[in-house]
């Protein structure tokens, strides 16, 4: 019995050993590898041609379009979830309360479903910013995916990711963190 015991722990250790070291080689060949980092990099060009269609189906154009000083303008795109929607709403609304400048930022939400657009339908004075209930599918999977991290995008001069879900940041910490804060 303590023999199989034994074996047992061995056997744990090993599958956990080599677990480690399989997950240390993938960090580095993603880490490394060109052609990813060439994706991420195409990725990175997004809300630029149009974002798309509100909850009240009024199409949003994309703030970066047709201006011309283009590196003074963003664009926060991010993700409302349903199961946490008022929270998010209520961080999103403080986030733009703080911005010392709004007329140069666009905060852009993204519905995650069909229930999400409904109580936003169903209540629209929550709601201080666009929210698209259609999107450029390449922009709406690059917010989704972000959002799986906690993350959302600024897009501006440069282009970034920062995080706000499950972080201790609040919203004036992320009016901030944009640049824009008063």
């Amino acid at each position: 019995m303590k023999i199989k015991f034994i074996w047992e722990i061995l056997l744990i250790c090993i599958l956990i050993i080599t677990g480690w070291y399989l997950y240390g080689i993938m960090k580095q060949v993603e880490s490394n590898n060109p052609e990813l980092k060439a994706i991420e990099n195409d990725n990175n060009l997004i809300f630029s041609d149009g974002a798309g269609i509100d909850f009240m189906g009024n199409k949003i154009d994309s703030f970066l379009e047709n201006k011309a000083d283009e590196d003074e303008r963003f664009v926060v795109a991010f993700l409302l979830r349903y199961n946490s929607l008022d929270a998010d709403l209520k961080f999103w609304n403080e986030v733009k309360g703080y911005l010392s400048e709004p007329d140069t930022i666009r905060l852009t939400a993204y519905c995650e479903n069909n229930k999400c657009v409904e109580a936003i339908r169903i209540n629209p004075d929550k709601v201080h910013f666009p929210v698209l209930e259609y999107g450029e599918a390449s922009d709406m999977q690059a917010v989704i995916a972000a959002d799986a991290n906690g993350e959302f995008y600024l897009q501006g001069s440069r282009f970034r990711k920062i995080k706000w879900r499950n972080e201790i940041l609040e919203p004036f910490d992320i009016a901030m963190s944009i640049g824009l804060g008063r």
